[in-house]
């Protein structure tokens, strides 16, 4: 671990929805002091976790402990940040957040920005920041006003930050939160098999719970549960050790619904040394090598549209697919993620027009 970095407690599944059964308030309520007594300070919700379910929980749970830790919630993107953050701040029972996010970067998030900025000097949070945001946006919203922090999706199969956002936030001096460290609960290792999801759990239409994603995952699972039995740990703890081990990252926020699993994610608060790091990295290499697109892929691809054209005249067998992603990003309007990408390969694996020995 890093120094300075720290593990948080991300409270999405806190509220109750999106996560199949929500199990006994009371076990999450526990789950919540139970992080607390552990030494965990900084807590992450929003009022869309469980339609406000997740800030009542947590400020319930934390109000004993209220000056001692630090709580972080969100505002969305289409809603009015007063407004909403005022609703926040009555759910979670306290006078202030110590830090406001706006929850993704949508259309007018420059006019959002403006008035959580306001919201700072009005006493009702003390720091506000910026998710779900392409690196462009992440350096505009530095311009308008200050924000403290980023926070992105990053664990070690999704890495897409690596290419733009996390140096970025290095360059601005802004902390990184870290959030699905353990991949949704993939990493958790619980899936022999792809699972099914009930339409209401959010990770019914995630892909990789499906198909040739899924295969490829669980592949690297079986090299990671040797590596985290040799280390006499958990499987999520040492992905959550891989993720607290890298450059740049300021708070890793796990989830949890129980105690139990409080203690489970704890574990991995560790020192993983850089040959575990780089053994693992090795493991996600060998699964997730660049494909290489056939000649007569290259030439289907002139009728084909400006990102299935884009993305076939990059597969050369050696660029990632984060890579692919991020230089398409750098010139559109409309962003790309390497699970588009991947998506799109495997489609033309389908279709026998990427070279299976590359």
């Amino acid at each position: 671990m890093n120094p300075g970095i720290q593990l948080g407690f991300g409270a999405w599944a806190l509220g109750g929805r999106g996560w199949g059964a929500p199990g006994e308030e009371r076990a999450r309520t526990a789950a919540v002091r139970r992080a607390h007594e552990r030494g965990v300070t900084f807590f992450d919700t929003a009022p869309t976790y469980g339609d406000g379910e997740s800030e009542r929980l947590l400020g319930n749970a934390l109000r004993p402990f209220r000056d001692a830790v630090t709580i972080a919630t969100k505002v969305g993107p289409h809603d009015d940040p007063r407004a909403s953050l005022e609703s926040s701040l009555s759910r979670l029972g306290t006078e202030y957040v110590d830090l406001a996010q706006l929850h993704e970067a949508g259309t007018r998030y420059e006019w959002s920005l403006e008035r959580l900025h306001a919201l700072i000097e009005q006493g009702k949070t003390r720091a506000i920041g910026l998710c779900n945001a392409t690196a462009a946006q992440i350096a505009r919203a530095a311009q308008i006003a200050p924000i403290a922090t980023y926070q992105g999706s990053y664990n070690l199969f999704d890495r897409d930050v690596e290419q733009r956002e996390l140096p970025l936030c290095r360059k601005l001096g802004l902390g990184f939160l870290a959030y699905r460290p353990l991949a949704s609960g993939l990493l958790g290792g619980k899936y022999a098999s792809a699972p099914h999801f009930a339409d209401s759990d959010h990770r019914a239409r995630i892909y990789w719970f499906k198909g040739r994603e899924f295969a490829r995952r669980s592949a690297v699972l079986d090299g990671l549960s040797h590596i985290a039995a040799q280390l006499q740990l958990p499987l999520p703890a040492l992905a959550l050790g891989w993720v607290l081990a890298q450059p740049a990252v300021g708070v890793v926020l796990a989830g949890a619904r129980s105690a139990e699993q409080v203690d489970e994610n704890l574990a991995g608060t560790g020192h993983l040394t850089p040959e575990t790091v780089a053994e693992i990295d090795a493991l996600v290499a060998a699964a997730f090598r660049p494909a290489r697109a056939t000649q007569p892929a290259r030439v289907l691809s002139a009728t084909w549209g400006p990102r299935e054209r884009f993305i076939v005249e990059s597969l050369d067998g050696t660029e990632t697919y984060e890579a692919i992603a991020a230089r398409w990003t750098d010139g559109a309007d409309v962003p790309m993620v390497a699970a588009q990408v991947k998506v799109f390969v495997d489609q033309l694996a389908d279709q026998g027009l990427v070279d299976p020995d590359a």
